[in-house]
Formats: structure tokens, C-alpha cells, sequence
């Protein structure tokens, strides 16, 4: 394990060969969206290790590229309110209806931190749909709680709004392992969002409480869960409620990571400050009120909660046992050797333990929420994996910076390179060094 500052100096390394890439490809909404995610990981850290890029060489402010993407989505939002899915034209030509969502977290933490400091102003585009950041993330809210197309389960019984579930795409009425990852943390940060004093935040629309909210947000991972995943953890990929029938069952890869890695981001939104200290004016780290959000001690939420916890160590375990021995890779189809050997999926797995470990050992709040311990077993395995995948899609890398024989834009059907395995990449990087650098302070080396 790197000591504290080696495992920011080796972050810093990463980010400089990895951001080049990512920053330069074509991005598809959900891909802004996780290219943004992973810039915000970034900067979160160095904020709480007190460790300036520029500080460390590093000639950019995460800040800025945030309110670039930012920015951007709003450029590209839909009078319908998803943002960053016009293209040439209104924008019927990304289907996605809860990819655009990708980047709320983002949205929300420029929010509060606009509101919280009249020096740090984020003004929104000219003539766009959307008079603010905050406006228009709340028109992607509207969208997916109003205008997504959604289906019960069982389309014979009758079923309460809270029980349907939302379609990953505006053409087709269907839900994607993908959706996890695109949607419920979306949700979780509108959730929380609302529960910071109200000096923390613009004037919000009261039509969305906050325990709704993440009640959503985890009703829709557990209700995925019932379609998509198999008895023995892993999720096939796409069924289409129009048809009722699977339209690609494949277990494939990256779906699961995506599962995993949504579920480890609530836990992650739940437990972390919005805003740090060094970020408000009282000079304290401000936290999502759990009990607002039915999740305090005696909160009613926290049954639902632990079914979505558990759905995450099923689906972890469950991709872990397709690991090939020797590469610490996987196939892009979990469990058919003939798909090709792909690497986004090591770097999502890793980022998905980093994190979950790093909560159970060094999150006092995470553990307030009363969720079960790792088993001591599970966690030296787990980390000794997520240390293998991380070499291994490290070597995939290449001098460019490119992490190769990921999933490969634009069809994501053969290796190739795209920007989601770039900000994996990032996101990996940053959850690692976050870890050891907790885990070093607190032994105090």
C-alpha cells in the first residue's frame, strides 16, 4: 500500500496520462456525464487532502472543467429537459432518456456551490432551454419523475405509480443493466440535495421531497434487480416491456459493472459531504440529512436500502467468479469464452471495491446507516482483486494514454477505446488513491 503522499503523486501521474484522452473524444450524454463524474471524484479528493493540482504540477483546475460540462449540457439540453442530447437537431437523435441524467451530481454540486458562495458565480449558457445550472437540472428531474416512459412489471396486475419502472430510452419502453448506474444516483443527489439548509441551496420546487426522492432511486435498483438479475447474481442486459421478452440477455460485462458501480455511488452520496469545509463559509464539512431522507436510525428506508446492498455483494461476487485467472480480465461476455477479453470492466469492479472498502473502514457515516460489515475474509480477497485488475488495465494502457480493449465506441461491441474507459480509468485511479491515502493517514504514516 503507497504511503499518503505517494498515493497522491501517483494519482497526479495517472490523471496526466489518462485526462488527455478523455477530454478529447465526442461524447455522447451519458459519456458527459462520466466524464464529468470522474473529474468530480478527482477534485473532491484533492480538496480533502488539502492538495492543490496546480500545487502537485498539474497546469488545470478541476473546478473549471466542471463547470465546462457542465456548462455544455445545458448548451445541448432538450426543451423536454434531458441535457446534453442535442446534436444537430431537437435532439431525437439520442433516444437515451435516463442517460442524460449522468451528469446530475455534477449539476447538483455546482449548485450548492453557487448558492453557497456568491463569489464562485456558474452563469448558464445564452438562449438556452435552461435560465440556470440549477434550473436545468431540476427540468432533467421533471422529465425522468413526469415524461419518462415507464411499465409495471406485470402488465396484468394493476400497480401503484412507485412500482413502475422507468425506460432507459425514449423510443422503447425498456430497462438496461446500464440503467442503475444512469438513473438512482441521479435520483440519490436530487434527494440529498434537497436536505442541505436552504443557505446551501437555490430556491428548489417543493413538488419533490426528499424521502420520495430516494425512496425512488432505490425502489428503481430493486425493481431492475427483479427483471434483470439471474438467481446467480450476474444481470442480463436489456428487456424490452413493449415485448415482453429479454432483447439481449447476454450477460454482459460492463451492464453488470455499471450495476455494481451505481449501487457503490449512492452508498458513496450518502455517506460523503456535499461540500467541504474548505468549500463553505462556516467552515464544516455539510452532509446529506438522513433523517429527512428515511434513513436516520430509525429510518423507514433502511430495509430498502439493505436490499439494494445486498443485490450489490450478489452481483460483485457473482462477476468476481468470471475472473480469468492469469489476466485478472474478463470476458466481454461474462460467461461465453468465445466474446473477447475486454478491460473496462476490471477497472469499474476495482473502483466498486476501493470504494466499498474504504466506507466500511474510514466512513463514520457509512456505518450509521447500519448496513452489515464486510466479512474480514471478503475484504483482504476483495482488495487483492481490485489490486490485480487495476494492474491489469493499467497495462492495457497505452503511451497515448489510451486504455485499450475496452468496450469500443461507437457500438461498444468489439475492443476498441471509448470515453467511459477513460473516466473508468480516472475513477479507479481516484478511488484507489483515496483509499490508501485514508488508510495511511489513519495509521498515521
Amino acid at each position: 500500500m503507497a504511503s499518503a503522499n505517494s498515493a497522491i503523486s501517483g494519482l497526479c501521474e495517472r490523471l496526466d496520462l489518462l485526462l488527455p484522452p478523455l477530454l478529447s473524444t465526442q461524447r455522447s450524454s451519458w459519456e458527459q456525464g462520466i466524464c464529468a463524474q470522474a473529474l468530480l471524484e478527482s477534485h473532491r479528493f484533492f480538496v480533502e487532502a488539502q492538495a492543490s493540482p496546480k500545487a502537485q504540477n498539474m497546469p488545470y483546475d478541476f473546478a473549471q472543467w466542471l463547470y465546462a460540462l457542465a456548462h455544455d449540457s445545458l448548451v445541448r439540453q432538450a426543451p423536454d429537459g434531458r441535457l446534453a442530447v442535442l446534436l444537430n437537431g431537437d435532439g431525437a437523435s439520442d433516444a437515451g432518456a435516463v442517460d442524460p441524467a449522468c451528469i446530475g451530481e455534477t449539476l447538483y454540486y455546482l449548485c450548492a456551490r453557487e448558492a453557497n458562495d456568491a463569489a464562485v458565480p456558474f452563469p448558464p449558457p445564452r438562449a438556452a432551454v435552461s435560465d440556470s445550472l440549477c434550473d436545468g437540472v431540476e427540468k432533467m428531474l421533471r422529465y425522468i419523475m413526469e415524461s419518462c416512459p415507464r411499465a409495471p412489471l406485470d402488465s396484468n396486475e394493476p400497480t401503484s405509480p412507485d412500482q413502475l419502472l422507468l425506460s432507459h430510452r425514449t423510443d422503447a419502453v425498456q430497462i438496461w443493466s446500464d440503467t442503475v448506474y444512469m438513473l438512482s444516483p441521479f435520483l440519490a443527489s436530487a434527494a440529498t440535495f434537497r436536505t442541505l439548509p436552504p443557505s446551501y441551496r437555490p430556491d428548489t420546487p417543493a413538488s419533490y421531497d426528499p424521502h420520495a426522492l430516494m425512496e425512488k432511486a432505490l425502489r428503481q435498483v430493486d425493481l431492475a434487480a427483479t427483471v434483470l438479475e439471474k438467481a446467480t447474481g450476474e444481470w442480463a442486459h436489456i428487456y424490452d416491456f413493449d415485448q415482453r421478452e429479454f432483447k439481449r440477455a447476454a450477460l454482459w460485462g460492463v451492464g453488470n459493472g455499471w450495476v455494481c458501480a451505481g449501487i457503490v455511488r449512492i452508498l458513496n452520496i450518502l455517506a460523503c459531504p456535499i461540500l467541504s469545509a474548505s468549500e463553505s463559509p462556516d467552515q464544516r464539512d455539510v452532509y446529506p440529512d438522513l433523517d429527512q431522507l428515511g434513513l436516520g436510525s430509525n429510518g423507514d428506508l433502511r430495509p430498502l436500502l439493505r436490499q439494494v446492498y445486498d443485490i450489490l455483494l450478489n452481483t460483485l461476487r457473482a462477476c468476481l467468479r468470471h475472473k480469468l485467472p492469469g489476466t485478472a480480465l474478463f470476458h466481454d461476455v461474462l460467461d461465453d469464452p468465445h466474446s473477447f477479453v475486454e478491460t473496462n470492466l476490471a477497472q469499474m469492479l476495482a473502483y466498486t471495491i476501493y470504494r466499498l472498502l474504504d466506507l466500511h473502514a474510514h466512513s463514520a457515516r457509512f456505518r450509521a446507516l447500519g448496513l452489515p460489515p464486510l466479512f474480514s475474509d471478503d475484504q483482504v480477497v476483495w482488495e487483492q482483486d481490485a489490486d490485480a485488475m487495476r494492474e491489469a488495465a493499467r497495462a492495457k494502457t497505452d503511451r497515448w494514454g489510451f486504455v485499450r480493449d475496452v468496450c469500443g465506441s461507437p457500438t461498444f461491441d468489439k475492443p476498441g477505446t471509448a470515453a467511459e474507459g477513460q473516466a473508468w480509468g480516472v475513477m479507479m485511479e481516484v478511488a484507489w488513491a483515496q483509499y490508501s491515502w485514508h488508510k495511511q493517514s489513519a495509521s498515521g504514516k
